[in-house]
Order: C-alpha cells, then structure tokens, then sequence
C-alpha cells in the first residue's frame, strides 16, 4: 500500500489495489466514484447475521513535501518501523483491517456478524468519500475507524469547522490611499480581535477534550504594493467540542466582526463557511466501547480510553448515518504523521490486526475467542 502513492485527489490506484485483494479473497466488492477516477472501495462479507460491523478508513495521504531521508514510497523497514507516506495516517489502519478480514478468511473463520471494509477517498481534504457512503444510506450497526490512535479506544473527538472571513474594502492608487478603503489593514484588525476570541477559548476546559481553540491559519490579499487592496481573505480553523453548537460558533466571529467595525467603520465582512467535522462523544458503557476493549485485552492490551483533540470521520457516522463508531489502530499521530519519514511500528500494526480479529469474532454476547 505504501509503495502506491494516493495523494488527495489521486487515490484510484490504491482503490483498485485493495479491490483486487478482496476479490482475491472472496470478498464482494464494489467501486464507488465520489469523482472521477476517486473511487470508495466497498468490501462485504456478508453471513446473514448481526451486528453488522463497518471496519473504515481513508485511502488518501498528506503530499510528500520536503525533508524526507529515505523513499517516501519505498516502504523501507528501519529499526522495526516501516517508513513512508501515509505509513501512519492511515494505511497502517487500513492494512490491519484489511488483513484481519484476509487472515481470517484464509484461516476457515466465521465473523459474527456480516462485515464491510470501507476505504474512503478525500478524508485529508474534505472527507468527501465518507459523505459519500453516508449520504448513498448506510445499513450497519457499528463501526470502527482505524485512525492512529496509538492502539488507544478513542470514545470521542473535538469537531472542525473552517471559515473564510472575506474583507471587501475599495481600491485606489497607493499615491493617494485616502481615496480607498485598504482591506488589508481592515483584516489585520480584525485578526486580532480574532486572536482575542482565541484567548477566551483557551480559558475554557471541558473535562475530556480540554479547551476549544480558534487558529488563523492564512491572510492573503491586495495584488501590487502600489494597489489599495479591496479584498483580503482571513482562513479560521475552530475546532469545538461536543458541548458547543455551530451557531454558538458563528456568533463569536461575528462578534469580532463588529468589535472590529468599531474601530474600522466601513468593514465589510462576508462569512463563509467551509466543510466541518462533527465532534462526537459515545458512552464508555456503550455495546461497541465494551467489545472494543474486550478484543483489545484478549490480544494483550491494557484497555486504555481516550479522547482525541483532532478531527475525524467518526463524526459522520455517528450523527448522520446514527451508527455508533469509535476510534482504534495503531500509529503515533503527534509523532510520526504529516511528517518526514512518516513511520509505522510493525509490532503495533500487527496487535491491531489481532485486535480487529478479536473483534469480528466476538459473539454478542461478549465473548471471543482470543488471539496471539
């Protein structure tokens, strides 16, 4: 998987790569284009009982970019770690899923309920190939995204929401700027009213996701320097917490916006609102929580809840298709993600393929037959 480059846009080789195993294995397989040459990837293996268990993830990575000391798609092990992009995020999950469904097959085993993998397209982007699978209608009763949580059960997540603050002004010859309105300097005021909505969020503290955070990410505007810039473009990342609303939100920019207007009496804001994650939160006495764990100690894992201060998919199913989801495979996200030389443990990568194992043969009632 790794040595097949799948950057955001560019996923389909991956795509038919893993239909071509499934179909090998037995697996009904379908493509699904979300854009062209964009497929998901939709493997089923179907036994006419329940629960009815989506094992997910994404098919795309971050770019290359620079820094890199070894192939970035040669998928060299080093030290017991398997390097390239996307090793982490997140074709370390998407493999151990995978070879869970292929390993157990090979091995003459039954799941306990039916199974579908799905290898999403865009996540890195907009996560178009999750709202894909949602929007098609999703028949399934619970599902686990192979994130790299560090073989940690992530019970919930902070949400996303992106914004663009247009800030129209009027241009003029820099010879006489009394005759425009400059949108950039009315944007830099408005930053740092934005900043200061940053600062109350961080005084504030939820007892599992800590405190919501507001980030100016980019400014741009104008065109030459002897131009008054009429437009400058401020992007917001808000990531929020389950307890927040997306008009709560909304009212807090707009509050900056017209704290900013007192000292600019001619700004012209124009809010516009980019794709959002849903943060979510389930039970830890939740059916899929106490199965989770159940596989994990039946590999040898501590079962060890968490929480995730970044964004996902999860959101998705959980508050659209109402199917119950959490998080769970293996990689170091703050360590080996995004980076150069983005790395995986194979030993991780192996438990949580014993883990999934676990998993898919757990009775309803509980019980597994374990795995080593």
């Amino acid at each position: 998987m790794l040595r097949i480059p799948s950057v955001t846009g560019a996923e389909g080789q991956l795509a038919e790569a893993m239909a071509g195993w499934c179909r090998e294995a037995g697996l009904a397989v379908e493509l699904h284009e979300v854009a062209p040459g964009r497929p998901n990837l939709i493997a089923r293996w179907e036994v006419g009982r329940r629960p009815r268990l989506v094992l997910t993830g994404h098919l795309d990575t971050v770019p290359v970019g620079e820094g890199w000391t070894r192939d970035p798609y040669g998928a060299e092990v080093v030290d017991g770690r398997m390097i390239g992009r996307g090793a982490c995020d997140m074709k370390g999950g998407l493999a151990a899923a995978l070879a869970a469904v292929l390993d157990l097959r090979a091995r003459g085993l039954e799941p306990a309920g039916d199974v579908m993998l799905a290898a999403m397209v865009g996540e890195e982007e907009d996560s178009a190939g999750t709202r894909a699978l949602v929007a098609r209608g999703l028949e399934a009763d619970l599902a686990v995204l192979a994130e790299p949580t560090g073989l940690q059960l992530v019970t919930g997540n902070r949400g996303l929401l992106n914004y663009e603050l247009v800030v129209s002004g009027a241009s003029a010859h820099a010879a006489s700027p009394a005759l425009g309105r400059n949108a950039v300097v009315a944007a830099a005021r408005l930053v740092l009213e934005l900043e200061a909505v940053g600062r109350e969020l961080a005084a504030l503290s939820h007892p599992r996701f800590g405190s919501p955070s507001l980030t100016v990410g980019t400014i741009h505007g104008g065109t030459r320097p002897y131009v008054v810039p009429d437009r400058c473009v401020i992007e917001v990342d808000r990531r929020f917490n389950p307890d927040e609303t997306r008009e709560g939100v909304l009212r807090q920019l707009e509050g900056a916006v017209a704290r900013a207007r007192q000292q600019v009496p001619w700004l012209e804001v124009e809010i516009q609102e980019g794709p959002d994650y849903l943060a979510f939160e389930i039970p830890e006495e939740h059916e899929l929580v106490r199965a989770l764990g159940d596989a994990m100690e039946a590999a040898g894992l501590p079962r060890r809840l968490a929480a995730w201060r970044a964004a996902s998919d999860a959101g998705f199913f959980v508050h659209r298709a109402k199917v119950p989801c959490v998080l769970f495979g293996p990689g170091n996200l703050e360590e080996a993600a995004h980076r150069p030389d983005e790395w995986i443990d194979l030993e991780e990568l192996a438990k949580a393929q014993v883990v999934f194992e676990n998993l898919l043969l757990a009775e309803p009632d509980g019980s597994t037959s374990g795995g080593d």
